[in-house]
């Protein structure tokens, strides 16, 4: 399912990241999630790297697309909230959530030119040191096996993409439900309804005695009451009951 343009992905930066095969399977990752925007900081082999092309098969347009910072507060200039990803916690206090609730915090905080919101990644073997995830807003953190935590680059790069996308898509597809959802009856509306309900069951001769009707129509009143009708719904039964009570005067 395409996700909507109104719904801006975050930026992908790479911290000092090795090998150019990495890279591009970085780019592949966020290509298979609808992520575009890839910031390199000081790659290792420099920039362009012919090994990332052959990686990124169809994100290709993501590496021919990615700029090259010299460090970490040039390529963060326009990014107001960034999320570094680490298995490894070294010690600083920062709040500590899991990929999904870093997606969600992304798609739940709209973006601008100039106010853009980032995932971090540090290098292959070393990961990101403390100067550099000192200066995100959030660590996360995924729950992997305990044992053996270790994720290599575009395998990271994945789970948060993928994870945003499911954010992404969750939070359209509940816009769209709502905006399809029939219009509510309203209370004045509803009241008008069980007026003439109950101007017919009394004209039918319906109540056996006169204290037999206030309990009737409040069982009648909360039986709708609960069915949340809708306008088109009460409509419906406005001409059941203007029938009904058309045949009561024939």
């Amino acid at each position: 399912m395409a996700i909507s343009a109104l719904t801006q992905p975050p930026v992908i930066i790479l911290l000092r990241p090795q090998m150019g095969e990495n890279i591009g399977a970085s780019a592949r990752a966020m290509k298979n999630c609808g992520i575009s925007e890839l910031r390199l900081v000081a790659p290792r082999d420099g920039w362009p790297n012919e090994a990332a092309l052959p990686m990124a098969a169809g994100g290709a347009d993501i590496i021919e697309q990615a700029t090259v910072y010299d460090d970490m507060a040039s390529a963060m200039s326009d990014v107001v909230l960034s999320f570094a990803t680490t298995a490894r916690m070294r010690d600083l206090v920062k709040p500590v959530i899991n990929p999904r609730q870093a997606a969600n915090m992304t798609t739940e905080r709209p973006q601008s030119e100039g106010k853009r919101i980032a995932y971090l990644f540090g290098a292959e073997r070393s990961g990101m040191d403390n100067d550099e995830a000192v200066m995100a807003d959030y660590i996360v953190s995924a729950d992997l096996n305990p044992d053996y935590p270790s994720l290599n680059l575009a395998q990271a790069v994945l789970l948060m993409s993928w994870e945003w996308r499911m954010s992404a898509l969750a939070q359209q597809q509940a816009a769209q439900a709502t905006d399809d959802w029939p219009e509510l009856a309203n209370i004045q509306e509803r009241d008008f309804f069980f007026q003439r309900f109950e101007t017919m069951l009394k004209d039918k001769g319906f109540f056996g005695t006169e204290e037999m009707a206030p309990v009737v129509n409040r069982n009648m009143r909360a039986f709708f009451t609960r069915a949340t009708p809708t306008k088109q719904e009460l409509q419906t039964w406005h001409g059941i009951l203007s029938l009904l009570m058309r045949d009561n005067h024939r």
